[in-house]
């Protein structure tokens, strides 16, 4: 079976297309995030929450939205690539998070059979622990399952300077309008202006640091997030530019725009972004 989600993603989501059930005790005052924040605690540090003000009231009932989405996106690539990995009764589930502990050990996922799952309508799995590759936890999983692969071709990865980059200005003014910083809203005429004099500028920011272009993974392939400065005169990015390669015609298709939130998000899936333009 191909699952929707690894874990419920909204309210009245099916729980049959979901994966697993994350348990947690409300009695005791803890939350749907629980499982999560154990997961968070045992890998190496890092900002699992967004510290920007306009994000920070979207997700203000979020503790780890960076965290849950990235293992759900992970779990959905390596599902895709069949690497969840079962115990040889079929009855335990197992996968590699792509994280790692402080000491850099691989950190997994695993989970039992819920054997009533059908009659009860709930997940086919239920979450059992976070653990890293010491622990015996992980004896029926042999050998240990591997990690979610984005890169089949380097050159995915570095921004090709010869190549110009010609934005989807209909698609961005049309369909993504309320993404504009508010001052550029119902002026698009305005917005088509900012957006074309940031554009000119990408390429000698890229020339002086390559860093600039950050690949994201997005529709089953690695796309380039390009930083579009629109109203912040101390060079503070209000948007990410994404970007297709085209090998034929050299340019680069300027195909949407994002929220730095969704960029961030994206971009996580592969590295931790560097924190050039694209953070927390």
């Amino acid at each position: 079976m191909e699952y929707k989600s690894l874990n419920k993603r909204f309210k009245d989501q099916n729980p049959r297309e979901v994966f697993a059930h994350f348990p947690y005790n409300g009695q005791a005052g803890e939350t749907w995030e629980k499982p999560f924040e154990s997961l968070a605690h045992l890998a190496k540090k890092e900002d699992w929450n967004f510290k920007r003000s306009e994000f920070v009231s979207q997700y203000e009932k979020q503790s780890f939205p960076i965290l849950t989405n990235y293992l759900n996106y992970t779990f959905l690539r390596l599902q895709d690539e069949n690497k969840i990995v079962y115990s040889k009764e079929k009855d335990k589930a197992c996968f590699n998070t792509g994280l790692q502990t402080q000491r850099g050990k691989d950190i997994f996922a695993s989970f039992f059979k819920n054997r009533q799952a059908e009659e009860r309508n709930q997940p086919d799995w239920i979450f059992y622990t976070f653990c890293d590759s010491y622990s015996d936890k992980l004896d029926p999983f042999q050998p240990l399952p591997e990690l979610a692969n984005y890169i089949t071709n380097i050159e995915d990865l570095v921004f090709n300077t010869e190549y110009l980059i010609e934005p989807n200005l209909d698609h961005f003014l049309k369909h993504n309008e309320n993404r504009l910083p508010e001052v550029l809203r119902g002026n698009l005429r305005m917005a088509e202006n900012v957006i074309q004099g940031s554009i000119a500028s990408l390429k000698g920011l890229i020339q002086r640091n390559y860093k600039i272009a950050i690949p994201h993974w997005y529709g089953n392939k690695i796309q380039l997030l390009l930083p579009l400065v629109l109203t912040n005169e101390e060079g503070v990015a209000d948007l990410a530019l994404v970007v297709d390669r085209d090998d034929n015609r050299k340019i680069y298709r300027g195909t949407t725009i994002l929220s730095m939130d969704m960029a961030y998000v994206d971009a996580r899936l592969i590295t931790k972004p560097a924190d050039e333009w694209l953070n927390p």
